[in-house]
């Protein structure tokens, strides 16, 4: 299991020009949403349910900073997340090519990409699926990203996770390409990598197949609290 604790705040922290024009340009042509997404020691592991597609190796990002680390992906603490686009399957979107990062705007946001579905994972979804439920006053969104070369073959067990685990909150959407969005560092040793932002990422917790579990997903939980209170 990897452990990162995300309470720094990076000094310092100068945000590019270029990069606020890319988030602009990204942002600006998405379509306003009328609220259509509402606002346990280990376990033994499911068995998993491998995504069609899904890749090898790649580079790592430098987390270095965050207070433990025993296994790196993802964005840096502090890092601006980039607008990508994905194919909702499950969402208010269903069908819908979009870009939940600029609809989500400057919300609170749990971003969930996995390359695997075992039952620990479809358990954190079905957690954090409870605290977006939980905090709509405070505007809490998630939403999970298979990463994927096959979003055709990857559609079926994702409609299946959303009726086994009646998820209500959280869209499950895929995304063409197994090494994932520009800019997210998600490696292709991990299987699960959840990123926490507002605004600004304040948690990154990161898992290879077959690591996460009830500790794992508790740790994800209390990390919301770093978006709200």
């Amino acid at each position: 299991m990897c452990r990162i604790r995300m309470n720094k705040v990076w000094s310092g922290f100068v945000v590019c020009p270029v990069w606020a024009a890319m988030m602009l340009a990204g942002c600006g042509n998405v379509e306003q949403a009328a609220n259509s997404v509402t606002e346990e020691p280990a376990s033994q592991r499911g068995a998993a349910s491998a995504i069609p597609g899904s890749a090898a190796d790649g580079n790592q990002p430098d987390l270095s900073q965050t207070e433990e680390v025993s296994f790196r992906s993802g964005m840096e603490i502090g890092a601006i997340p980039l607008p990508f686009d994905v194919e909702d399957v499950t969402g208010p979107n269903q069908g819908k090519h979009l870009c939940y990062r600029c609809l989500y705007g400057e919300r609170p946001v749990v971003g969930i990409f996995v390359r695997d579905l075992d039952q620990n994972t479809k358990t954190l979804i079905q957690k954090i699926d409870r605290e977006v439920a939980t905090h709509q006053a405070e505007k809490l969104a998630a939403f999970v990203v298979v990463l994927t070369e096959d979003p055709a073959s990857a559609k079926p067990g994702l409609e299946q996770v959303a009726h086994e685990t009646e998820i209500k909150h959280v869209p499950l959407t895929v995304f063409e390409g197994a090494a994932g969005p520009a800019g997210y560092n998600v490696t292709n040793e991990a299987t699960v990598n959840v990123m926490i932002w507002k605004g600004d990422v304040k948690a990154n917790r990161a898992y290879q197949k077959g690591q996460l579990n009830d500790e794992g997903i508790q740790e994800i939980i209390a990390d919301t609290r770093l978006i709200v209170q």
